[in-house]
């Protein structure tokens, strides 16, 4: 029985499920990932096709003052072949040197989504490890020289402390840019406070404004005199050197160079035959070039491999479905490529490498955490992001440029797709898996039953769990011998799905989340820090009897990919599916 509640405490109970935010809808605590297996025929689904009408019309409300800049939108399904959702505006003053309509085979400069590649081409590296220090690879950087013989941490990067993965995840500490000193631009910085250089003090070089490219002899004779801004893996700093040197560490492993490397082993496998990185397309007439803009064409030199790529949608999307796919990389390694290395001073924002990891606890109805894998890049005007989403195995470009366009631009339209979208997404998720894992299950020899079914929470409701007479739900606290946790709770069962298949078979996981909303709720009141009562990473897999886990439930399924029984390893019973959901 469950301890009798005063009024009081039911009160309080009743104020905390009002001002605080559960982990997700009900109290409920899913594992972070995805609850249901990704649909594989989203566009068909009406709620998906009414999503697509909503972004339709905030895209023209979004772009119908841009009279000078072009924007490019577009969502796609690794499951499907055409995109879900492809949207282009053509402004009404035109470069005449560019294209003259927007469309998916457009080119953009792409700005620092070219530091994906970089982190690609060496996690292809099999005998290359995160933790190497890029020393092994570049030792020239040892031999940096700083502008004065000081030579200290506050001076001087510890070169032998920056790894690989410190530099792919902007956690080496080192400085940010060498191209962009200010110093460099032919203007009397003097009458702005700043002292008076002589020709020692400036790199002379940039690629833009009249001032030549860099070249890797000028970035080792200039980066040592730029100082750490932290000690190595203290805080992400970003950082467009730590990307070029990631490019050098490429060609000293591989023997090639960087852009022979990056076109056979990426832009080759998966197609991307509009893609460069030191030069544009080889007509203008292929790219979007705003009026009176000065960045297309020119060369960043080095640095280059951080920020000159140019690119359009369908090699973008083409990408991003390379990589959910695992084509270019084993899905060992994806899986652990699309994960946080560190955390940022926003909640909402993780560091991986060079992931910049948005999180949403406000997208889908059931409200719980989803992850964005996303790469911003900005260049003069051009402003860009690429935005991989693995809950559902979605991916989505947004490519701009021109004197409207901007970084707040950028995120409004990626805001407007995903708000918009995901929840239709999310919906064709159920309506797929409904048929194919909801419904009753049953063995009448055993006496044994169980009903999946579905509502806005996540995953599966997992109810009338009933194996040899007894209810498994309700005598869920007899399981918890070793427990300390109250034996007097309410107990509500989800069940999720994991990415463990084989041959007709694939394995879900249970998670018990133990009180009623209010109680949970009044937990959140009482705690400092956020989602407090949601642990389901430390609490799945705890209940064992004769090895065999009491929330492993294992799927057989048919030539449709439908259940037809699900085994209850732990209790040794297979039951039958008979009805659907």
């Amino acid at each position: 029985m469950l301890s009798q509640i005063t009024p009081l405490r039911s009160a309080l109970a009743a104020l905390a499920v009002g001002n605080v935010a559960l982990a997700a809808l009900g109290g409920h605590c899913p594992p972070l990932g995805p609850v249901l297996p990704a649909p594989t025929n989203p566009s068909v689904h009406p709620a998906v096709q009414d999503a697509i009408a909503n972004v339709t019309r905030a895209f023209e409300d979004l772009t119908k003052e841009l009279d000078a800049s072009g924007v490019s939108v577009a969502v796609k399904s690794v499951h499907e072949a055409a995109p879900l959702l492809e949207l282009h505006h053509t402004p009404a003053k035109l470069n005449t040197n560019g294209t003259a309509t927007i469309d998916s085979q457009s080119v953009y400069r792409l700005g620092s989504i070219s530091k994906v590649f970089a982190v690609l081409s060496l996690l292809q590296q099999s005998h290359v490890k995160w933790d190497d220090p890029i020393t092994d690879y570049v030792p020239e950087l040892l031999q940096l020289k700083g502008e004065t013989d000081e030579v200290s941490d506050i001076t001087t990067v510890r070169w032998s402390d920056v790894t690989l993965g410190s530099l792919a995840s902007h956690m080496s500490g080192i400085g940010t840019d060498l191209v962009n000193d200010l110093a460099s631009i032919p203007i009397d910085w003097t009458q702005v406070g700043f002292p008076k250089l002589d020709e020692t003090s400036k790199t002379g070089c940039a690629g833009v404004l009249g001032l030549p490219p860099c070249n890797r002899t000028e970035f080792f004779r200039d980066f040592g005199k730029r100082h750490p801004v932290y000690a190595p893996f203290t805080n992400p700093v970003y950082s467009n050197v730590a990307s070029v040197i990631l490019g050098f560490a490429v060609e000293a492993i591989t023997n090639m160079t960087y852009d022979g490397y990056v076109k056979h082993s990426i832009f080759t496998p998966l197609n991307m035959t509009n893609t460069t990185i030191f030069n544009g397309p080889e007509k203008d007439g292929w790219g979007f070039i705003p009026v009176n803009e000065t960045w297309w064409g020119a060369t960043l030199g080095y640095e280059d491999m951080a920020g000159g790529f140019y690119s359009n949608t369908v090699d973008l999307l083409s990408f991003g479905t390379g990589i959910l796919k695992h084509t270019v990389l084993g899905s060992a390694k994806t899986r652990k490529w699309m994960k946080p290395a560190s955390s940022t001073s926003s909640a909402g924002l993780l560091m991986g490498g060079p992931w910049e990891i948005l999180r949403s606890q406000t997208v889908t109805k059931d409200k719980r955490l989803i992850e964005f894998y996303c790469k911003a890049g900005n260049l003069n005007t051009y402003n860009n992001m690429l935005c991989l989403i693995p809950d559902y195995d979605l991916v989505i470009t947004v490519l701009s440029g021109g004197p409207q366009s901007n970084a707040d631009l950028v995120d409004l339209a990626l805001t407007k797709v995903v708000q918009s979208l995901l929840p239709a997404i999310e919906e064709a998720g159920k309506s797929e898996a409904k048929p194919k894992f909801g419904g009753t299950y049953v063995d009448a020899t055993t006496n044994s039953t169980i009903t999946l079914s579905l509502d806005d929470a996540p995953g599966f409701a997992v109810s009338n769990w009933i194996v040899r007479n007894v209810d498994v739900i309700k005598n869920y606290g007899s399981f918890s011998a070793l427990s300390s946790s109250p034996k007097d709770r309410s107990v509500s069962v989800r069940l999720y799905p994991t990415n463990l298949a084989s041959d007709c078979h694939t394995a879900w996981r249970a998670v018990f989340d133990i009180g009623t909303p209010e109680q949970i709720a009044t937990k959140e009141a009482n705690s400092f820090w956020p989602d407090a009562s949601c642990h389901t990473w430390g609490s799945m897999d705890r209940l064992t009897y004769g090895f065999r886990s009491m929330d492993e439930f294992v799927f057989t399924l048919g030539g449709d990919g439908a259940a037809q029984s699900v085994n209850l390893r732990t209790f040794g019973v297979e039951l039958k599916k008979e009805t659907k959901a």
